[in-house]
Parts: structure tokens; C-alpha cells; sequence
């Protein structure tokens, strides 16, 4: 495993929650690359690369006791403590991913864009539907349907 701060080393900004579960997948596939298989040892390496405060948040969670097949009254494994820690940052999760804020913003950035030409209706058509917001619409709390959206992009 790399150390703290190594450019190889997985890494969590705060304030980019969104990013959390990259932190994980790269923090698995260096679990697997490295042969850590067991939990107590992979929630320590989770805290182990992220900054003093969330070390400390991190730490709390009553999740994070170490798991011992010999004591069933500590049933938590690095899967229960990371859903924890993930629980932790709205946004986070792929259920909350993207907001109406989200969509809201695309949708402005369209309607103040100067479109004249098929093309460029074209070039933003396809632009939209690659942003990774549209593809989680159907997680996004509201009456706002894939279909409601297909038939309001003509009309920008």
C-alpha cells in the first residue's frame, strides 16, 4: 500500500462528496492488489488516506468496530462502516448523485445558448445526453420524466 500523500495513493476532498465512492474503488483495487483481505485492516487503511477531520468523523462511526467472526455482537464489516461513512455525505450516494439543481443548471446553460443552426442543435443534443446527470435522471426526486425531458429539448 502507498504512503499518505504518494501520488498513487487513493485521496477524499470533503467537499466534493460525489468523489467518495472513487475514494472506495480505488482503495479496493488496492486491497486487492495488495492482498488485504481483512476488514479491520481495510477500515484503518480507509482512514488511513483521508485528511485529520474526517479521520476523526470516520473513526466515530459505530461501525467502524472491528468485525470478529468469535463475537457476533460486533457485526460490522468494512462494507456495513463504508455504506456508514458514505451515509455521511449527501450526495455521495448514486441514489442522490444529481439534484434538480443539477438539472436545473444544464437546462439554464441551454436556454442561454444562442442555437441557430440544425448543428449546433445537434452538437448540444448529443453534449446533453453524454452529461452524466441525464443518465441519472431516474434518480432524481420528481415528476420529471426521461420522456418530459425528451420533448422539452427541441423546444430550446
Amino acid at each position: 500500500m502507498p504512503a499518505r500523500g504518494h501520488g498513487t495513493a487513493p485521496s477524499f476532498n470533503p467537499s466534493k462528496p460525489r468523489e467518495l465512492p472513487r475514494y472506495f474503488t480505488e482503495l479496493e483495487f488496492l486491497f486487492a492488489s495488495s492482498g488485504v483481505t481483512n476488514d479491520a485492516e481495510k477500515k484503518a487503511l480507509g482512514i488511513h488516506y483521508v485528511d485529520y477531520n474526517s479521520s476523526e468523523q470516520w473513526l466515530s462511526i459505530s461501525e467502524y468496530q472491528p468485525y470478529d467472526d468469535s463475537q457476533p455482537a460486533l457485526p460490522y464489516s468494512y462494507d456495513d462502516w463504508k455504506r456508514a461513512v458514505i451515509s455521511l455525505y449527501p450526495g455521495a450516494d448514486a441514489a442522490t448523485k444529481y439534484s434538480m439543481a443539477d438539472l436545473d443548471q444544464i437546462m439554464g446553460k441551454a436556454a442561454r445558448t444562442n442555437i441557430k443552426t440544425i448543428g449546433q442543435f445537434a452538437d448540444y443534443y448529443r453534449k446533453f445526453y453524454q452529461d452524466p446527470v441525464y443518465g441519472q435522471i431516474s434518480n432524481i426526486d420528481s415528476a420529471l420524466s426521461k420522456e418530459t425531458l425528451d420533448l422539452a429539448i427541441p423546444t430550446l
